[in-house]
């Protein structure tokens, strides 16, 4: 298995661990990253949480990858909804 496979399975895990409500926790560089489960019914609730990673400190995205993300976001909760 490579080492991408590797890490793959193991962010795979976390959030599955995370989905099912189990403390999820990540340290790197002095920094933690907390991983819940969260319903998003309302798909302005989706976009306000990634607005908010936005204007975090994290990795630029580009315009077209966040709006990838938020279309995605906002299709799961209308079929959540």
């Amino acid at each position: 298995m490579s080492a991408l496979s590797e890490a793959k399975s193991s962010v795979g895990r976390l959030a599955g661990a995370a989905l099912q409500g189990h403390p999820t926790v990540l340290l790197r560089s002095g920094k933690l990253l907390i991983g819940r489960a969260s319903k998003l019914s309302d798909p302005d609730k989706f976009d306000t949480l990634i607005d908010e990673g936005i204007q975090s400190e994290h990795f630029p995205l580009t315009d077209l990858v966040w709006e990838g993300i938020r279309q995605r976001g906002r299709e799961l909760a209308r079929k959540l909804g």
